[in-house]
Protein backbone atom coordinates (compact mmCIF):
# COMPACT_ATOMS: atom_id res chain seq x y z
CA UNK A 1 0.00 0.00 0.00
CA UNK A 2 1.71 3.59 -1.07
CA UNK A 3 -0.09 5.14 2.23
CA UNK A 4 0.89 4.23 5.62
CA UNK A 5 -1.18 5.64 8.20
CA UNK A 6 1.74 4.98 10.49
CA UNK A 7 3.21 8.52 8.67
CA UNK A 8 0.74 10.25 9.64
CA UNK A 9 1.84 13.15 12.82
CA UNK A 10 0.04 12.82 16.56
CA UNK A 11 -1.72 16.07 15.38
CA UNK A 12 -3.38 14.90 12.02
CA UNK A 13 -4.21 12.07 13.31
CA UNK A 14 -5.94 12.72 16.21
CA UNK A 15 -7.73 15.68 13.74
CA UNK A 16 -8.73 12.64 11.59
CA UNK A 17 -10.17 10.41 14.25
CA UNK A 18 -12.08 13.50 15.78
CA UNK A 19 -14.08 13.49 12.50
CA UNK A 20 -14.48 10.12 11.31
CA UNK A 21 -16.16 9.72 14.95
CA UNK A 22 -18.75 11.88 13.43
CA UNK A 23 -19.37 9.51 10.08
CA UNK A 24 -21.01 5.96 9.75
CA UNK A 25 -18.37 3.83 8.01
CA UNK A 26 -21.28 2.53 4.75
CA UNK A 27 -21.76 6.44 4.37
CA UNK A 28 -17.94 6.98 3.83
CA UNK A 29 -17.17 4.03 2.08
CA UNK A 30 -20.31 5.30 -0.04
CA UNK A 31 -18.57 8.53 -0.52
CA UNK A 32 -14.99 7.17 -1.27
CA UNK A 33 -16.74 5.20 -3.92
CA UNK A 34 -18.59 7.83 -5.48
CA UNK A 35 -15.17 10.65 -5.33
CA UNK A 36 -13.42 7.84 -6.71
CA UNK A 37 -15.41 7.31 -9.84
CA UNK A 38 -16.08 10.78 -10.48
CA UNK A 39 -11.93 10.88 -10.51
CA UNK A 40 -12.17 8.34 -12.97
CA UNK A 41 -14.14 10.46 -15.37
CA UNK A 42 -12.77 14.12 -15.12
CA UNK A 43 -9.33 13.54 -12.50
CA UNK A 44 -7.18 15.18 -15.37
CA UNK A 45 -9.51 18.34 -15.16
CA UNK A 46 -8.78 18.74 -11.15
CA UNK A 47 -5.01 18.48 -11.03
CA UNK A 48 -4.71 22.43 -11.69
CA UNK A 49 -7.13 23.10 -8.84
CA UNK A 50 -5.76 21.30 -5.97
CA UNK A 51 -6.38 17.61 -6.04
CA UNK A 52 -3.60 15.66 -7.12
CA UNK A 53 -3.36 11.99 -8.34
CA UNK A 54 -1.31 11.00 -4.93
CA UNK A 55 -4.54 12.32 -3.60
CA UNK A 56 -6.79 9.77 -5.22
CA UNK A 57 -4.73 7.62 -4.56
CA UNK A 58 -4.55 7.92 -0.97
CA UNK A 59 -8.13 8.09 -1.16
CA UNK A 60 -8.35 4.63 -2.84
CA UNK A 61 -6.02 3.22 0.03
CA UNK A 62 -8.20 4.50 2.39
CA UNK A 63 -11.24 3.13 0.85
CA UNK A 64 -9.87 -0.31 0.73
CA UNK A 65 -8.73 -0.65 3.98
CA UNK A 66 -12.03 0.24 5.23
CA UNK A 67 -13.27 -2.70 3.39
CA UNK A 68 -10.73 -4.87 5.10
CA UNK A 69 -11.71 -4.07 8.41
CA UNK A 70 -14.69 -2.75 8.25
CA UNK A 71 -17.02 -6.43 8.94
CA UNK A 72 -19.43 -5.35 11.64
CA UNK A 73 -18.58 -1.43 11.81
CA UNK A 74 -21.66 -0.45 11.01
CA UNK A 75 -23.68 -2.54 13.70
CA UNK A 76 -21.29 -1.34 16.25
CA UNK A 77 -21.66 2.65 14.96
CA UNK A 78 -25.00 2.51 15.31
CA UNK A 79 -24.96 1.15 18.67
CA UNK A 80 -22.53 3.70 19.58
CA UNK A 81 -25.52 6.30 18.26
CA UNK A 82 -28.20 4.59 19.94
CA UNK A 83 -26.50 4.78 23.80
CA UNK A 84 -25.73 8.33 23.34
CA UNK A 85 -28.88 9.50 22.32
CA UNK A 86 -30.04 7.14 25.22
CA UNK A 87 -27.69 9.38 27.20
CA UNK A 88 -28.91 12.71 26.50
CA UNK A 89 -32.29 11.69 26.81
CA UNK A 90 -31.77 10.33 30.11
CA UNK A 91 -30.04 14.15 30.69
CA UNK A 92 -33.04 15.94 29.56
CA UNK A 93 -35.46 14.16 31.25
CA UNK A 94 -33.74 14.38 34.49
CA UNK A 95 -33.52 18.10 34.02
CA UNK A 96 -37.26 18.68 33.91
CA UNK A 97 -38.24 16.48 36.57
CA UNK A 98 -35.34 17.85 38.93
CA UNK A 99 -37.03 21.32 38.07
CA UNK A 100 -40.56 19.54 38.71
CA UNK A 101 -39.76 18.44 41.90
CA UNK A 102 -38.13 21.74 43.13
CA UNK A 103 -41.27 23.47 42.30
CA UNK A 104 -43.04 20.76 44.28
CA UNK A 105 -41.11 21.39 47.27
CA UNK A 106 -41.29 25.21 47.04
CA UNK A 107 -45.40 24.83 47.00
CA UNK A 108 -44.63 22.35 50.53
CA UNK A 109 -42.31 24.78 51.71
CA UNK A 110 -45.15 27.83 51.63
CA UNK A 111 -47.93 25.62 53.27
CA UNK A 112 -45.45 24.19 55.92
CA UNK A 113 -44.21 27.93 56.60
CA UNK A 114 -48.04 29.25 57.56
CA UNK A 115 -48.31 26.47 59.31
CA UNK A 116 -45.30 27.21 61.75
CA UNK A 117 -43.70 23.95 60.71
CA UNK A 118 -40.33 25.02 60.49
CA UNK A 119 -37.89 22.33 60.88
CA UNK A 120 -39.41 20.92 57.51
CA UNK A 121 -39.09 24.15 55.92
CA UNK A 122 -35.37 24.47 56.92
CA UNK A 123 -34.84 21.11 55.10
CA UNK A 124 -36.21 22.03 51.88
CA UNK A 125 -34.33 25.49 52.04
CA UNK A 126 -31.29 23.14 52.48
CA UNK A 127 -31.35 21.35 49.75
CA UNK A 128 -32.81 23.91 47.46
CA UNK A 129 -30.04 26.33 48.32
CA UNK A 130 -27.30 23.59 48.02
CA UNK A 131 -28.60 22.02 44.80
CA UNK A 132 -29.73 25.48 43.36
CA UNK A 133 -27.43 24.35 39.60
CA UNK A 134 -27.99 21.46 38.06
CA UNK A 135 -24.97 18.77 38.14
CA UNK A 136 -23.95 18.70 34.04
CA UNK A 137 -22.89 15.06 34.59
CA UNK A 138 -25.19 12.12 34.63
CA UNK A 139 -24.20 10.97 37.99
CA UNK A 140 -24.05 14.03 39.68
CA UNK A 141 -27.67 14.48 38.11
CA UNK A 142 -28.77 11.25 39.60
CA UNK A 143 -27.12 12.25 42.70
CA UNK A 144 -29.27 15.59 43.17
CA UNK A 145 -32.68 13.63 42.11
CA UNK A 146 -31.82 10.81 44.71
CA UNK A 147 -31.75 14.07 47.36
CA UNK A 148 -34.89 15.93 46.31
CA UNK A 149 -36.65 11.94 46.24
CA UNK A 150 -35.50 11.81 49.93
CA UNK A 151 -36.65 14.88 51.09
CA UNK A 152 -40.12 14.55 49.26
CA UNK A 153 -40.17 11.33 51.74
CA UNK A 154 -40.30 13.69 55.24
CA UNK A 155 -43.16 12.55 56.91
CA UNK A 156 -44.06 16.67 57.53
CA UNK A 157 -43.16 17.29 53.78
CA UNK A 158 -44.90 14.10 52.20
CA UNK A 159 -47.94 14.87 54.19
CA UNK A 160 -48.07 18.87 52.96
CA UNK A 161 -46.78 17.40 49.25
CA UNK A 162 -49.67 14.92 48.85
CA UNK A 163 -52.01 17.71 47.08
CA UNK A 164 -48.95 19.47 44.84
CA UNK A 165 -47.69 16.18 42.71
CA UNK A 166 -45.21 15.01 45.53
CA UNK A 167 -46.13 10.88 44.73
CA UNK A 168 -45.83 11.29 41.32
CA UNK A 169 -42.72 13.26 41.25
CA UNK A 170 -41.27 10.33 43.70
CA UNK A 171 -42.11 8.00 41.69
CA UNK A 172 -39.99 10.00 38.83
CA UNK A 173 -37.39 10.96 40.39
CA UNK A 174 -36.25 7.59 41.13
CA UNK A 175 -37.40 6.40 38.18
CA UNK A 176 -35.07 8.79 35.92
CA UNK A 177 -32.37 8.84 38.76
CA UNK A 178 -31.79 4.62 37.33
CA UNK A 179 -32.16 5.95 33.59
CA UNK A 180 -29.49 8.49 34.51
CA UNK A 181 -27.16 5.20 36.05
CA UNK A 182 -28.26 3.33 33.14
CA UNK A 183 -27.54 5.25 30.28
CA UNK A 184 -23.88 6.60 31.57
CA UNK A 185 -22.88 2.66 32.14
CA UNK A 186 -24.02 2.24 28.30
CA UNK A 187 -22.44 4.82 27.07
CA UNK A 188 -19.48 3.16 29.05
CA UNK A 189 -19.42 -0.25 27.54
CA UNK A 190 -16.38 -0.67 24.97
CA UNK A 191 -17.32 -1.10 21.32
CA UNK A 192 -15.08 -2.94 20.12
CA UNK A 193 -11.41 -3.03 21.08
CA UNK A 194 -9.97 1.01 21.39
CA UNK A 195 -6.94 0.18 18.92
CA UNK A 196 -10.23 -0.87 16.13
CA UNK A 197 -12.41 1.53 16.68
CA UNK A 198 -9.73 4.24 16.60
CA UNK A 199 -8.70 2.86 13.06
CA UNK A 200 -11.86 2.62 11.50
CA UNK A 201 -12.60 6.55 12.58
CA UNK A 202 -9.29 7.39 11.42
CA UNK A 203 -10.11 5.71 8.08
CA UNK A 204 -13.54 7.34 8.19
CA UNK A 205 -11.73 11.06 8.81
CA UNK A 206 -8.99 10.42 5.94
CA UNK A 207 -11.58 9.89 3.32
CA UNK A 208 -14.33 12.44 4.44
CA UNK A 209 -10.86 15.02 4.24
CA UNK A 210 -10.05 13.74 0.89
CA UNK A 211 -13.43 14.17 -0.34
CA UNK A 212 -13.98 17.20 0.58
CA UNK A 213 -10.87 18.45 -1.22
CA UNK A 214 -11.72 16.90 -3.67
CA UNK A 215 -15.33 18.62 -4.29
CA UNK A 216 -13.62 22.17 -3.43
CA UNK A 217 -10.85 21.58 -6.29
CA UNK A 218 -14.14 20.36 -8.47
CA UNK A 219 -16.09 23.57 -7.83
CA UNK A 220 -13.44 25.44 -9.06
CA UNK A 221 -12.93 23.59 -11.70
CA UNK A 222 -16.46 23.51 -12.94
CA UNK A 223 -16.74 27.60 -12.43
CA UNK A 224 -12.97 28.01 -14.70
CA UNK A 225 -13.92 25.90 -17.16
CA UNK A 226 -17.42 26.12 -17.34
CA UNK A 227 -18.47 22.30 -17.11
CA UNK A 228 -21.30 21.99 -14.06
CA UNK A 229 -21.31 18.25 -14.31
CA UNK A 230 -17.75 18.35 -12.86
CA UNK A 231 -18.85 19.49 -9.57
CA UNK A 232 -21.85 17.83 -9.80
CA UNK A 233 -19.77 14.53 -10.01
CA UNK A 234 -18.06 15.41 -6.90
CA UNK A 235 -20.79 16.01 -4.52
CA UNK A 236 -20.79 14.38 -1.15
CA UNK A 237 -24.12 13.17 -0.87
CA UNK A 238 -22.49 9.87 -0.03
CA UNK A 239 -21.97 11.48 3.68
CA UNK A 240 -24.71 14.05 3.54
CA UNK A 241 -27.63 11.86 2.21
CA UNK A 242 -30.51 14.14 0.54
CA UNK A 243 -33.99 13.70 1.87
CA UNK A 244 -36.79 14.42 -1.00
CA UNK A 245 -38.40 17.80 -0.76
CA UNK A 246 -41.92 18.19 -0.37
CA UNK A 247 -43.55 19.98 -2.93
CA UNK A 248 -45.95 22.78 -1.57
CA UNK A 249 -48.84 24.03 -3.96
CA UNK A 250 -49.24 27.81 -3.68
CA UNK A 251 -52.55 28.74 -3.20
CA UNK A 252 -54.85 29.72 -6.41
CA UNK A 253 -54.49 33.58 -6.52
CA UNK A 254 -58.04 35.66 -7.39
CA UNK A 255 -57.92 37.47 -10.59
Amino acid sequence: MAFDLKSLSPEARAAFIKDGERFGSEDTLDQANQTLNAYQAHGSKLLAFGFAPEDAAELQDARDLLIEAGVGREAKRTNKRIDAVAHTKAMRDGQGIRLRARSVLAGAKRALFLAAHAPAVQKIDVLLGRDSVAAEDAEGLAKQLDALQNVLKVPAIEDVAKSRGGPQAALDLGALAQALRDATKAKAEPRGTPVETETLDLLDGLIVSLARTAREAADVAARELGEPAIATAFELSGLYKRRAKKKVEEPAQDG
